[in-house]
C-alpha cells in the first residue's frame, strides 16, 4: 500500500464511521441530529468549518475553494490571502448576511481564522464582534471587541486582525476612531492595572508607547469585562462600556499591537505590494522609532524567561552562558511549529524534568516551545564525581550514569526549525559546526558520503585531504569555550604527558592543584577522558583526534610531547580557534556556535482536572450516581437531576427532553 492508497483508505473508513454516526444521530436521542464535527481535507476547509459554527450559510458556499485559489496566486499563509478572502466574504460574494455589519464580521472571522491556521478558538471566542460607535462629529466608526481567548491566536495574528478590521473599515467608508484625552488615559491605566494586579503581560509598553498608539488608533479596541477589579482611574467614560478590567483589550493592545508592530507593519507592507489598500496603520513606522528608543535605553537586558522566573521552575541554562543548549538548525520527524527537538539522553540526564511535551521558555528566538525527541543530534557531555568526562549517547546510558554526575558541562543540542526564526522576524543565530553543514561543504566540492553522521577518523581525514573540506564535526572540540591562557595551560600539561598508544596525563594528589586550570580546559573543550588514581587518560582515538587538532601525528612523537609543543610559537593576540587553525593541517570550525538559555514553562498547569469525589469514569453523572458518580448507581435510583433542553411535540401535544418524540418519533420543536 503506497501513501496515496493509505490516505484514500483512511478517508473511506472515516466516511463509513461518519455515516454510521449520522444514522444514529438521526434517531433523535441526541441534542443534535447530525455529527457536529465537520471533516476537513485542507486548511481552507478547517477555516470554513470553524466559522460555519457561527454562520452556517458558509458551508458549501465556495469559500474554501477560493482560499485555495488565492494560495496558488499569492502563496500559502500569505497575509494577502487574509485580506482578500475577508474582503470577498464581507462583500457577500459567497453567501448573504443580514446587514453590512454582519458581513464585515464574517469576513473578519474568516480572515482571522486563516491567519491562525483554523485550529484555535480565537476567531470565534477571542474576537467577539464589531459595533458602530459615534465620533464627536457624529460619524460612524468601528468598535472591535475582544476577550481573553484572544491569547490563543498568538501575538502576531492578534496584531494582524487589528489591521484587517481597519482594512474593512476603510473599504466600507467608516470614519476613524477619535479618542478623547480621557479614553487615551484609560488605556494607560487599564494596561498598567492589568499588568500589576492581574497577570504579567509578555510585553508591557511604556506610557509614551500606549499614549502614542491610543491617539492614532483608527478603530476602538474594546471588550466585555473579564475581571472582578475595576480600573483605578478614568471610570464612567461615555464610549467605554465598563469600569472593570478587560483582559481582551489588554492582551491585544500590549502583547499584540505594541509588541508585534514591526512584524505587523512588515506583513501589511508585503500585502500592499499585492494591491491591498490600507492606510489606517501607516503611523506604525513612527511608533517603531519610539519603540527602538526604549530598547536602546534599556538598563536591564535580561531575557524575559529569566525575569519572569518563579520558585520551583528548573533553569536549564542562563542567558548567553556556555553549557546551555547548543543551537542547531533543522527538523526532525516530530518537530515543527514551535516544537524543538532534544536528544533523549538530555532528557535522562536532567532527571526526567524534560520529557516529550515539556514546555520550555527560551532566551531566543521565540518565547516558548514544546519538546520532542531526536537521537541523531548531539547529546550531553557530563563530568562525574571522580573527575572523568563522558559524552552520553543513549537515554539508557543517561539514566544509568545520572547518580554519578557532578556537573553537566554541555546540555546537548536543541534542534530548531529555521521557519520559526524567520516567522518571528528574529535575527539569525550562528549555529555550531554540525554534520549537515559538513556534508553540504563536501557536496559543494563534488564529494559524496553515504552516511555523513557515521564517519570514522580515517574517512574524515581522507575527505579533508582529498576535498579540502573542514575536519568532520565529530572530530573537533569546543575550542571557543576556553581562553588563550587556559589553552596554554592545557598545552603545558600535554608537554608533561606520556604517550603509550594514548595520552596519559599526570594528575596525582600533588599535581592536581598545579594542573587544575589545564584539567578544566580539557573538560570545557568537551573531550572524553577517565581519571585514575594518578593520571588522566584519553582513549587511543581521542588522543589521536586531539593531536590531529593540534597539528601533531602520533608517529612523529617519541615518549612525550615536550619537544613537539613549543609554547613560544603561539601568537597570544589570536583566539584559541585561530591558534588551533594555524597549528592544524586541516580546517577546524567552531563547534560551539551559540548556546541558548532556557527554563521549564508551566509544569503545574498539566495537573489533573478533578471532579468532586474524584470519579474515575468516562461519563460521570450527578449526586444520584453516589460517591463515584456512577451511571449504574443512578440507574438503580431511576432518575438524574440535571439541565436538559425542552422540546415540544405538536402531534402528541406534550413536552420532552428529546429532539424526537418518544411516542410518535416525529421531530419536536425546541
Amino acid at each position: 500500500m503506497n501513501s496515496q492508497q493509505y490516505f484514500k483508505y483512511i478517508e473511506k473508513e472515516v466516511k463509513k464511521i461518519y455515516d454510521l454516526a449520522n444514522e444514529a444521530r438521526a434517531k433523535g436521542y441526541d441534542p443534535s441530529d447530525k455529527v457536529e464535527i465537520p471533516l476537513a481535507m485542507s486548511m481552507a476547509e478547517k477555516v470554513v468549518g470553524l466559522i460555519s459554527t457561527i454562520y452556517p450559510q458558509m458551508e458549501g458556499s465556495g469559500i474554501a475553494k477560493r482560499i485555495l485559489d488565492l494560495e496558488k496566486e499569492h502563496g500559502k499563509l500569505d497575509t494577502t490571502v487574509v485580506f482578500k478572502i475577508a474582503e470577498e466574504v464581507a462583500k457577500q460574494k459567497f453567501c448573504k448576511f443580514k446587514n453590512l455589519l454582519e458581513a464585515m464580521d464574517a469576513g473578519i472571522r474568516v480572515g482571522f481564522a486563516y491567519a491562525t491556521l483554523g485550529v484555535v478558538s480565537s476567531p470565534i471566542e477571542g474576537y467577539t464582534g464589531i459595533e458602530i460607535g459615534k465620533t464627536r462629529e457624529g460619524k460612524d466608526y468601528i468598535i472591535a471587541n475582544f476577550s481573553g481567548p484572544i491569547r490563543s491566536a498568538g501575538t502576531t495574528a492578534s496584531c494582524v486582525v487589528l489591521i484587517l478590521i481597519d482594512f474593512l473599515r476603510e473599504m466600507f467608508g467608516y470614519a476613524k476612531y477619535d479618542p478623547t484625552e480621557e479614553e487615551v488615559k484609560r488605556y494607560v491605566t487599564e494596561l498598567t492595572d492589568f499588568h500589576d494586579r492581574i497577570t504579567n503581560l509578555q510585553y508591557m509598553p511604556t506610557e509614551a508607547e500606549i499614549i502614542f498608539l491610543a491617539k492614532n488608533l483608527p478603530i476602538q479596541i474594546s471588550g466585555d469585562k473579564s475581571e472582578r477589579l475595576e480600573v483605578s482611574n478614568y471610570k464612567n467614560l461615555e464610549r467605554v462600556g465598563t469600569n472593570y478590567l478587560r483582559s481582551g483589550v489588554c492582551l491585544i493592545f500590549g502583547e499584540g499591537l505594541a509588541q508585534k508592530a514591526a512584524k505587523g507593519y512588515r506583513l501589511l507592507s508585503m500585502a500592499k505590494k499585492n494591491g491591498i489598500i490600507s492606510t489606517g496603520f501607516d503611523f506604525l513606522p513612527e511608533y517603531l522609532e519610539l519603540h527602538e528608543k526604549r530598547e536602546k535605553g534599556k538598563t536591564d537586558d535580561s531575557p524575559t524567561y529569566i525575569k519572569d522566573l518563579v520558585a520551583g521552575r528548573p533553569v536549564f541554562g542562563h542567558p548567553k552562558m556556555s553549557g546551555g543548549f547548543r543551537f542547531r538548525y533543522g527538523r526532525g520527524r516530530v518537530s515543527g511549529f514551535s516544537a524543538v527537538s532534544l536528544h533523549p539522553a538530555t532528557m535522562a540526564i536532567t532527571d526526567g524534568f524534560i520529557a516529550i511535551g515539556t514546555q520550555l521558555k527560551i532566551e531566543k528566538p521565540t518565547k516558548g516551545c514544546v519538546v520532542t525527541a531526536c537521537d541523531s543530534i548531539d547529546g550531553p557531555i557530563v563530568k562525574l564525581y571522580n573527575g572523568s568526562v563522558r559524552k552520553i549517547n543513549t537515554k539508557e546510558e543517561g539514566k544509568k550514569i545520572y547518580p554519578d554526575v557532578e556537573e553537566i558541562i554541555y546540555l546537548g543540542d536543541v534542534l530548531f526549525p529555521f521557519s520559526d526564526v524567520a516567522n518571528r522576524n528574529a535575527q539569525l543565530i550562528p549555529p555550531g559546526y554540525v554534520e549537515e553543514w559538513w556534508n553540504l561543504e563536501l557536496k559543494k566540492k563534488n564529494g559524496w558520503c553515504e552516511d555523513f553522521y557515521d564517519v570514522d577518523l580515517e574517512e574524515a581525514v581522507n575527505f579533508s585531504k582529498n576535498y579540502n573540506v573542514p575536519l568532520h564535526p565529530r572530530f573537533i572540540f569546543y575550542w571557543t569555550q576556553i581562553n588563550v591562557e587556559d589553552f596554554l595551560e592545557l598545552v603545558g600539561w600535554l608537554g608533561h604527558s606520556k604517550i603509550n598508544g594514548k595520552i596519559i596525563l599526570p594528575f596525582n594528589k600533588k599535581e592536581q592543584e598545579k594542573f587544575a586550570k589545564a584539567k578544566r580546559a580539557l573538560e570545557l573543550i568537551g573531550i572524553e577522558h577517565e581519571v585514575t588514581i594518578e593520571n588522566v587518560v584519553l582513549t587511543p582515538e581521542n588522543s589521536r583526534v586531539l593531536l590531529l587538532n593540534l597539528g601533531i601525528k602520533l608517529e612523529d612523537i617519541g615518549d612525550g610531547l615536550r619537544e613537539v609543543l613549543k609554547l613560544g610559537d603561539f601568537e597570544k593576540d589570536k583566539s584559541v580557534l585561530e591558534i588551533v587553525n594555524t597549528l592544524s593541517e586541516y580546517i577546524i570550525r567552531d563547534k560551539a556556535g551559540s548556546f541558548i538559555g532556557s527554563r521549564m514553562g508551566r509544569p503545574e498547569k498539566a495537573k489533573l482536572r478533578k471532579l468532586t469525589g474524584s470519579p474515575n469514569v468516562l461519563f460521570p453523572v450527578g449526586n444520584e450516581g453516589g460517591r463515584l458518580r456512577s451511571v449504574q448507581a443512578a440507574c438503580q435510583i431511576g432518575r438524574v437531576r440535571s439541565s436538559f433542553p425542552i422540546f415540544y411535540c405538536d402531534k402528541c401535544d406534550k413536552e420532552t427532553i428529546y429532539p424526537a418524540c418518544e411516542d410518535c418519533r416525529s421531530k419536536c420543536k425546541k
